[in-house]
């Protein structure tokens, strides 16, 4: 993990703070709310967790050994990391006691989970589950998540990411359909409302405006998506 300064009026990386090397191979990384500490999706080393206060000299709070965790978000409370743990799919795990995280649940979804999203109250996760496409997952327990609805992509879905009303999802799906709009206001039944091509979409991040997705493909690439379809 490498932490940088950033030059908010440019956007442009300015300093190299520190580094933490991390056991495994950290692939993503997500921050708690006042930024102090940092959550490290570390594939065979699983969910790392490090206190980011002093940036030049970031120190290992706790780990939680998962599988092969590619992905991982926080609940807005921070007490809770959900893992996208690719075969072993998601993991929901106890956070709120950082030197010693504690596995509260977990879903086996069907296909290898690789990307994960929350829903703003907490209560329903969104899986990029490869060639499974998108699985909706009830999390409100979290010790029995229970599967809510599903859509199956045409390619292999990586990444996902949701609209801030939270009534649409939008799926990076590598190898056959790129970006896939999805309609979850049901998650029951969500339904397909449009989609670009790009056969190598890994990656999907949403404006803050909600009206252009930006796809790591075979080049970063961004999507109008201000109709949906």
């Amino acid at each position: 993990m490498i932490i940088f300064t950033i030059d908010a009026a440019s956007d442009v990386v300015t300093t190299l703070l520190g580094t933490y090397n991390t056991s495994g191979d950290a692939r993503r990384v997500t921050l708690s709310a006042d930024g102090q500490t940092a959550y490290v999706a570390d594939y065979t080393s699983g969910l790392q967790i490090i206190d980011v206060s002093t940036g030049s000299s970031p120190v290992l709070l706790g780990t939680y050994d998962t599988y092969k965790a590619v992905d991982v978000t926080l609940s807005t409370d921070g007490q809770t990391a959900y893992v996208a743990d690719n075969a072993a799919g998601l993991k929901i795990i106890d956070v709120s006691t950082g030197s010693n995280p504690t596995l509260l649940g977990s879903y086996y979804t069907s296909g290898f989970a690789n990307g994960v999203t929350l829903s703003t109250d907490g209560q329903t996760a969104y899986i990029a589950a490869s060639y499974s496409g998108l699985q909706i997952i009830d999390v409100s327990t979290g010790s029995s998540p229970t599967l809510l609805g599903t859509y199956d992509t045409s390619g292999q879905a990586y990444d996902v990411t949701l609209s801030a009303d939270g009534q649409t999802a939008y799926v990076a799906d590598y190898g056959q359909s790129g970006l896939q709009i999805i309609d979850i206001s049901t998650g029951s039944s969500p339904v397909l409302l449009g989609s670009y091509y790009d056969n190598k979409a890994k990656g999907v991040a949403l404006s803050a405006d909600g009206q252009t997705a930006y796809v790591a493909g075979v080049s970063l690439f961004g999507v109008d998506v201000s109709d949906g379809s």
